[in-house]
């Protein structure tokens, strides 16, 4: 796949994002509860994970490779886990533009911090001025996006 196409793709599934927010927010006010709102987000994810591995599309898992990733590989799914269960809540008081606007500028943030200093066993890249230039401009975003 070329580059443009694979960034293309990654905007439609950052827009499905905003989405999930959304409906997520919906089956939270629907429960009565938030964090069962993400449970059952989970739930549905788990089950089609589930069918993909198990159909072999992508590969064949080795679990050995369980005992073989280091403790941090783990933490995604408690990452994601805090991630739905924030937009929940956010969604319904700030809106989903206000909520996104935060969340991708508070990723570039995490992802620069990880890239300068190379964490996670990431190539480093370093940190410049364009970059913070970027940086600064989707705060900026942040704090146009809220504004009535």
């Amino acid at each position: 796949m070329n580059h443009a196409l694979f960034v293309l793709l990654i905007a439609v599934v950052g827009a499905g994002l905003a989405v999930q927010a959304a409906t997520n927010a919906k089956m939270g006010a629907a429960l009565g509860v938030p964090v069962a709102s993400a449970l059952v987000n989970f739930l549905i994810g788990s089950i089609l994970l589930t069918i993909a591995v198990a159909s072999g599309a992508f590969g064949r898992m080795r679990l050995a490779g369980l005992g073989e990733a280091p403790w941090w590989a783990y933490i995604g799914g408690a990452l994601g886990a805090v991630f739905v269960t924030v937009a929940v809540i956010a969604v319904p008081r700030v809106g989903a533009g206000v909520t996104f606007a935060a969340v991708i500028t508070g990723q570039l943030v995490g992802a620069m911090i990880i890239d300068t200093f190379g964490w996670l066993d990431v190539t480093p890249v370093a940190l410049n001025p364009w970059r913070l230039a970027g940086a600064a401009l989707l705060f900026a975003g942040v704090v146009l996006i809220q504004q009535k």
